[in-house]
């Protein structure tokens, strides 16, 4: 039933599907293109309609934009195939991960390598909200550290500011193989940091480099 009623929208005029886009938000608007494609991780589904909802203007994609319930059902496939659809390597500067409890990082994928990005936020929290998350995120740093790697290890990589889930911290004591890996991928941010042009260090990444494992 619920497919049937995507499809129906679907079939509607491109100027009506971007004036009803136009009353929802960036964010909500991406993942309304994502639900009118079919299949939503082929390139080719990309159609007119999906294509008047997204726009082109995508410095900024915060999932703390939509219902904070929405955000902690959205998947990995779901964060992937909107990355996707905006082009985000090459478009988004600024990502936030508000909300998105339900995630491994895999979704991250499509910002592998991105020269675009300049801030992304993984504390999976809103601004000034206590960073303590209960029951704590799924967010992994097997997964989401090469990802993060390939985007500092190029030349001419743009990312200044990264926020790391706190969970991520907390296991110092009870999983120092993790937090050690943790650690190694900060040391190598810093000095990616240190080696651009009028680049500082932010707050949270110096407070790590000048902290020392047991």
């Amino acid at each position: 039933m619920a497919s049937e009623r995507i499809n129906n929208l679907g079939n509607l005029p491109t100027g009506t599907i971007g004036h009803i886009a136009s009353f929802l938000s960036r964010t909500s608007r991406a993942l309304f293109a994502v639900g009118l494609a079919n299949p939503p991780n082929n390139d080719a589904a990309l159609n007119d309609s999906s294509s008047a909802i997204i726009g082109s203007q995508w410095d900024i994609l915060d999932f703390g934009e939509i219902n904070k319930d929405l955000a902690a059902k959205l998947s990995d496939d779901d964060i992937k195939n909107v990355l996707i659809f905006i082009d985000a390597a090459s478009r988004v500067k600024r990502l936030k991960l508000t909300g998105c409890m339900n995630i491994t990082g895999s979704g991250l994928e499509p910002l592998r390598g991105s020269l675009t990005i300049e801030q992304i936020d993984l504390s999976l929290v809103g601004d000034h909200q206590n960073s303590r998350l209960d029951p704590e995120p799924q967010i992994s740093r097997d997964v989401v550290i090469p990802i993060l790697d390939s985007i500092i290890e190029r030349e001419g990589c743009a990312l200044k500011h990264l926020q790391l889930p706190l969970s991520w911290r907390r296991e110092r004591d009870t999983q120092p193989h993790i937090t050690s890996i943790l650690y190694e991928f900060i040391a190598r941010y810093n000095q990616m940091l240190e080696s651009g042009p009028g680049v500082r260090c932010v707050k949270c990444s110096d407070r790590h480099r000048n902290e020392h494992l047991p």
